[in-house]
C-alpha cells in the first residue's frame, strides 16, 4: 500500500548507527520517505527524528504502528526485540523490514516468518551483501555455468572489534540481548551470501570460541563477563553436494583498517573458480587467465559511512518495490528463517562437539 500523495511511509524501530543510515537512505529512494522513530529513550529518539525532520519520536511501539501514515517498519533494534516488533507490526498490517539475525531463538523466528506469510505482508532481512554489484555479477557467472559444478567454498568475515585495550561492552556483546555473537552477527551475513551462491546448507560443525573474557560499559567504566562467541569457525556440507569452511571473527587484525574489516569468498567448481575479497572479484577459468569481475570500487576506497549508507540503499530499494508491485523480493524473512536454522545447528554443533544436521520444519499456515 502507499500513502497518498507522498509514497511508502517508513516507521524505525531504533535509533542506532543502522537506523541513521537507514533513514538516510530512505530520503534518497523516490516514492519512499521516513516517517517516525521509536526507542527507549525518548531524548536519543527525539534527536534522530529531528535530524531528518521526521514525526514527533515516541518510546512507545503501539504509538508508531497506530500511524496510518506508516506503511511499513524497518527493526533496526537489537536482537531480543525483533519477535516482539516483527509481530505486533503484523498485527497492525505493517510490511516487516528486519535487521539480521532474525531472533536469538528459533522458535521465535518461525512464529515470525509464519506471522508474516499469513498475513499477506512484504517482508525482506537485512542481509544487503547480497546486493553488491560485483555479488550479483559473480551469482549470474554462477547460474551460467562459468565454474561448473560447485566443489566447495571458503569465506572468512573478520574484524578487530574486541582487540582495543578496553574492549566496549554494547547489546552485541550481550548474550541477553543478542543470544550468539559473530555467528549471528557477520555469521548471518555469510551464510545468507552462501544460500544465495551456492545452496542450502543441510549440516554444519562448529566450533564457537570466546577469547575475550570481559568488556567494558565506556560510559560508567563497569566490566561485564563476555559470553558471546567472538571467533567462529564452522564446516558446512550443502544439499547439492558441495562442502566449505566459513570462519568469523571479532579479534581479526588482518585488513582492519578497511572499513567494515576482512571479507573473502573463494569458491571452486569443476570448470573454475572466483575469488571475492574486500569488494574485488575474478574469474579464474581452469588453465585459462584470470578475468575481473565488475562490480563496485575496492572496499579499501571507500570511508565507513559512505559504504554503510550504499548498503542499506541497495536493501531498501527492492524492499520499496516489493511493496509497490505486492511481489516479494529476497531475502524474505523465510530467507532470514532459513539462516537461523542454521546458526541453530551450529549452536547445537558447538555444544555437542559433532556435526548437527540444519533443522527445517514447515511453517504454520
Amino acid at each position: 500500500m502507499e500513502a497518498k500523495n507522498s509514497g511508502i511511509g517508513f516507521g524505525v524501530f531504533g535509533y542506532g548507527f543502522m537506523a541513521t543510515a537507514h533513514l538516510e537512505a530512505l530520503g534518497e529512494i523516490p516514492g519512499a520517505r521516513g516517517v517516525a522513530v521509536c526507542g527507549p529513550r525518548i531524548e536519543r529518539a527525539r534527536e534522530v527524528a529531528g535530524k531528518f525532520g521526521l514525526a514527533p519520536a515516541t518510546t512507545e511501539p503501539e504509538e508508531l504502528l497506530s500511524r496510518a501514515d506508516v506503511d511499513a517498519v524497518i527493526v533496526d533494534t537489537p536482537d531480543a526485540f525483533h519477535y516482539e516488533l516483527v509481530m505486533a507490526a503484523v498485527r497492525h498490517g505493517k510490511h516487516v523490514f528486519c535487521e539480521k539475525p532474525l531472533a536469538p531463538d528459533i522458535g521465535q523466528a518461525r512464529e515470525m516468518a509464519a506471522a508474516v506469510e499469513r498475513a499477506g505482508l512484504r517482508s525482506m532481512m537485512g542481509f544487503s551483501t547480497r546486493f553488491s554489484p560485483v555479488i550479483q555479477n559473480v551469482k549470474r557467472l554462477i547460474d551460467e555455468g562459468a565454474i561448473g559444478r560447485i566443489l566447495h567454498v571458503h569465506a572468512q568475515a573478520f574484524n578487530a572489534g574486541l582487540l582495543a585495550e578496553r574492549p566496549r561492552w554494547s547489546w552485541r556483546t550481550d548474550k541477553a540481548r543478542s543470544g550468539t555473537g559473530i555467528l549471528g552477527d557477520l555469521g548471518s551475513h555469510m551464510l545468507d551470501l552462501n544460500h544465495l551462491l551456492i545452496g542450502q546448507v543441510i549440516e554444519v560443525m562448529a566450533s564457537m570460541k570466546t577469547f575475550i573474557p570481559e568488556v567494558i560499559d565506556l560510559q560508567t567504566g563497569e566490566a561485564h563477563r563476555h559470553q558471546n562467541d567472538d571467533d567462529t569457525s564452522l564446516l558446512l556440507r550443502f544439499e547439492n553436494g558441495a562442502h566449505g569452511t566459513l570462519a568469523l571473527s571479532r579479534v581479526g587484525c588482518v585488513h582492519m583498517d578497511y572499513p567494515i574489516g576482512r571479507r573473502h569468498y573463494l569458491v571452486d567448481g569443476s570448470k573454475g573458480g572466483i575469488l571475492w575479497e574486500n569488494g574485488v572479484a575474478t574469474l579464474h577459468p581452469y588453465k585459462g587467465k584470470a578475468v575481473a569481475i565488475e562490480g563496485e570500487p575496492p572496499l579499501w576506497e571507500v570511508d565507513h559511512h559512505t559504504f554503510i549508507i550504499g548498503w542499506a540503499r541497495q536493501n531498501l530499494v527492492p524492499f520499496v518495490e516489493s511493496i509497490r508491485t505486492g511481489e516479494d523480493r529476497a531475502p524474505t524473512i523465510r530467507d532470514g528463517l532459513r539462516t537461523q536454522e542454521v546458526i541453530e545447528a551450529a549452536v547445537r554443533s558447538a555444544e555437542a562437539g559433532c556435526w548437527e544436521k540444519v533443522r527445517s520444519v514447515p511453517l504454520t499456515p
